[in-house]
C-alpha cells in the first residue's frame, strides 16, 4: 500500500504541474573520492529541482520503494536494471552518472534512459580540470543540458495514466541578463559559452540557474552563479579585481633607492605588495656604487624575492713623476707615464701595488688605497742611482759620446741598438765590439773592454759619406752607390735592371754565335749545290739564317745598350742625386 501511496503521489504531482518526473541514482567513480561523488550527486539533484521542471524522486524515496517489492541488485546497474528501477518508482526519466579522475582532470559521463523506451535517451558528456569547485559547477552546466536535451524531445507521456492519455509538451520560458564591469571589456562566458564582451544585454536566456563567468586580462576572473527570471531583465555590474603580487628587494649594501618604472619606492630591504601582475623596470641607486638596472615579473598572488650585489664606483688615481717617462705596474698591468710625467688611473675600490721603475733610478714600491668614487692624486720621485756605482759587483758601466746628430750604436751581446750618447750604460765585464753609424756617416768599428764596478768612456766622431766613393761604388756595380748613400730602394732598381740585362746578353751571346756558324754552313752549302734545284733549296734556308742572325745580333745590340744607360745613370745619380 505504502508504495502504491508513493507512486500514486509523484503522479498526481506531475499531472499538476505538468513536470516530468526523474531519478538519479548513485554515481559511480574511478579514481575519485566518494565525498566527491555524493557532493555532485547532490549538486545535479539540487540544479534539477530549481530548474522547476521535474519532479526528482528523492533518493530515500526510491529505496523505500525498492526495498518494499524487495528488489535486489547485484551493484552494477545498465540500461535494462535502469529501466526496471525506473518503472518500480514511476519516473519518467533515470540518470546514471560516472565520474572518472586523471589527475586534475574528471571526465563526466551522464546517461539519460527513457523508460518509455527502454534505453539511452541521451548522453551528457564533459571534461572539467580544476578542483572541486569547478567540479561542482560543471555539474550545474550539465543540469542545464539535461533540461535542455529533455525538453528537445518534444514530449514525454503521464506514467500514470492509462489508455487515451494525452501528450504532455514541455513548454521553454526566457528571460534576459544585462552584463557590465569596470573596466569594461571583460570577456563572458555564460555556461561555458562565450558571449562577446562587457558591457552587453544578452536575449533570450532559458529561466533557472546559469553558471557566469567574467574573464579579463590582468584581473581575477570573477564566477558567479544567476538566477533567470521568466520575462525579467536580471542586471548584474561587477568591479574586477586585479590580480596582483607582491615583490621583496634586497641588497648588500643595504638602504639603496628603489625605483619601479621610474617611481621612487624606498629603499632596501623593501617590500611592496599589492603590485598588478606585469613586467616592471627596477632600478636601484646607491651613493658610490653602480646604478643596476634590470626588469622584474610580478607573478599572481606570490612575493618574488630578489637580491642584487652593487659594486663600488670606481676610484680615479692620477700619478705625477719625476722623471718624466716612467713605467707603471699595477697588478699585472703595465702602463707608463707621457713626457709630462703623468698617468690617470681607474682603479677598483681597495689596495693596490704600484710599482715605479726607469733606467738609472732605484725602483720604488708604494701601496695606496681606493675608496667608492674616490679621487686621488700622488706625487712620486724617483731616487737617481749615482753614475758609474752598480749593486751586482760584477757588471761595470760604458759611456759613448758623438757629436753626429741621430748616431747609434749596436752593443755586441746586447740585442737592442742604442741611441748616442750613451750614459752609464750596465754591462757585465768583459769585451765588446761597437758599431756606431748614422744616416749620411760612414760606419766605425771599436772594441772596448768593460771592468768591474768601472766606467769605460769612449768618444765617437763619424766621417761623412762623400759622392765620390759613391761613384766609384756604382761605377764597380749599379746601385752600389746609392746603397752607399743609403738610397736603397733607388739601388735595387738600379741592380735588377742590370742584373736583368746581364742574364739577357750571357744567354743571347751564345745563342747569335752559334747561329752565325750555321749561317756560314748554309752559305757553304749554296756555293757547292750544282742543280737548279739545290741552288734554289739552298738560297732560300741560307737568307732565313740571315734574318734570323740579324735578329739575334738586333736584339743583343738593344740589350748592350740599355745594360750600358744604366750603367751610366747609375754612376751619374750616384754622383750628382745621391743626397752626399
Amino acid at each position: 500500500m505504502k508504495k502504491i501511496f508513493l507512486i500514486l503521489c509523484i503522479s498526481l504531482s506531475f499531472a499538476q504541474n505538468g513536470k516530468l518526473a526523474v531519478s538519479i541514482l548513485d554515481f559511480k567513480g574511478e579514481d575519485v573520492q566518494q565525498k566527491v561523488l555524493r557532493a555532485c550527486y547532490q549538486q545535479l539533484e539540487t540544479s534539477l529541482i530549481e530548474s522547476n521542471r521535474f519532479i526528482v524522486i528523492e533518493k530515500s524515496q526510491r529505496e523505500e520503494l525498492l526495498k518494499e517489492q524487495e528488489f535486489i541488485s547485484s551493484g552494477v546497474c545498465d540500461e535494462a536494471c535502469a529501466v526496471e528501477i525506473g518503472e518500480m518508482v514511476g519516473a519518467e526519466y533515470l540518470m546514471l552518472g560516472e565520474i572518472i579522475g586523471f589527475g586534475d582532470l574528471f571526465q563526466v559521463n551522464i546517461k539519460i534512459i527513457s523508460i518509455e523506451k527502454g534505453d539511452v535517451a541521451e548522453k551528457v558528456t564533459d571534461q572539467i580540470s580544476g578542483g572541486m569547485r569547478e567540479l561542482l559547477s560543471g555539474m550545474e552546466t550539465a543540469s542545464r543540458e539535461i533540461v535542455r536535451r529533455i525538453a528537445s524531445s518534444g514530449q514525454s507521456q503521464n506514467r500514470n495514466q492509462e489508455q487515451g492519455a494525452s501528450s504532455i509538451v514541455t513548454e521553454m520560458t526566457y528571460g534576459n541578463l544585462d552584463i557590465s564591469t569596470m573596466p569594461s571589456g571583460a570577456n563572458i562566458l555564460l555556461d561555458g559559452i562565450e558571449k562577446n564582451v562587457t558591457p552587453q544585454t544578452i536575449e533570450k536566456i532559458e529561466t533557472g540557474p546559469h553558471n557566469l563567468v567574467l574573464v579579463y586580462p590582468g584581473y581575477e576572473t570573477l564566477q558567479k552563479r544567476v538566477m533567470i527570471e521568466e520575462g525579467k531583465t536580471i542586471v548584474i555590474s561587477e568591479y574586477l579585481v586585479p590580480k596582483t603580487g607582491s615583490l621583496s628587494i634586497l641588497s648588500s649594501p643595504i638602504a639603496a633607492k628603489v625605483y619601479l618604472d621610474e617611481i621612487l619606492k624606498g629603499e632596501t630591504p623593501l617590500d611592496m605588495s599589492e603590485l598588478l601582475v606585469k613586467d616592471y623596470m627596477i632600478r636601484l641607486e646607491l651613493q658610490d656604487y653602480e646604478t643596476i638596472e634590470s626588469r622584474i615579473t610580478v607573478q599572481y598572488n606570490q612575493n618574488s624575492t630578489q637580491k642584487y650585489d652593487l659594486n663600488p664606483l670606481p676610484g680615479i688615481l692620477s700619478i705625477i713623476t719625476f722623471p718624466t717617462e716612467v713605467d707603471i705596474q699595477v697588478g699585472a698591468e703595465r702602463l707608463g707615464t707621457n713626457q709630462a710625467g703623468m698617468v690617470t688611473l681607474s682603479l677598483s675600490v681597495g689596495k693596490h701595488m704600484l710599482k715605479l721603475t726607469k733606467k738609472g733610478y732605484e725602483p720604488t714600491e708604494k701601496t695606496v688605497t681606493i675608496t667608492a668614487n674616490d679621487n686621488q692624486t700622488l706625487d712620486i720621485s724617483l731616487t737617481k742611482i749615482p753614475a758609474g756605482v752598480s749593486s751586482n759587483p760584477n757588471m761595470g758601466f760604458l759611456t759613448v759620446n758623438s757629436f753626429n746628430h741621430n748616431a747609434k750604436v749596436k752593443i755586441s751581446k746586447v740585442k737592442a741598438t742604442q741611441s748616442l750618447p750613451l750614459e752609464y750604460f750596465e754591462l757585465k765585464y768583459g769585451k765588446y765590439q761597437l758599431k756606431a753609424f748614422a744616416k749620411g756617416f760612414e760606419s766605425e768599428k771599436l772594441s772596448v773592454n768593460i771592468e768591474r764596478q768601472k766606467t769605460a768612456k769612449i768618444d765617437i766622431t763619424l766621417t761623412p759619406k762623400n759622392r765620390g766613393k759613391a761613384f766609384k761604388y756604382s761605377a764597380l756595380f749599379p746601385g752600389g752607390g746609392q746603397y752607399y748613400a743609403g738610397s736603397k730602394t733607388k739601388g735595387l732598381i738600379f741592380s735588377i735592371t742590370a742584373l736583368s740585362m746581364g742574364a739577357i746578353l750571357i744567354e743571347g751571346v751564345p745563342s747569335y754565335y752559334n747561329e752565325n756558324r750555321w749561317l756560314d754552313e748554309y752559305q757553304e752549302n749554296y756555293q757547292l749545290a750544282s742543280t737548279a734545284d739545290e741552288i734554289d733549296a739552298t738560297w732560300q734556308i741560307y737568307n732565313q739564317q740571315v734574318t734570323t742572325v740579324n735578329n739575334a745580333q738586333t736584339k743583343l745590340m738593344i740589350v748592350s745598350g740599355t745594360l750600358i744607360s744604366a750603367w751610366l745613370s747609375n754612376m751619374i745619380d750616384a754622383y750628382f742625386f745621391s743626397g752626399l
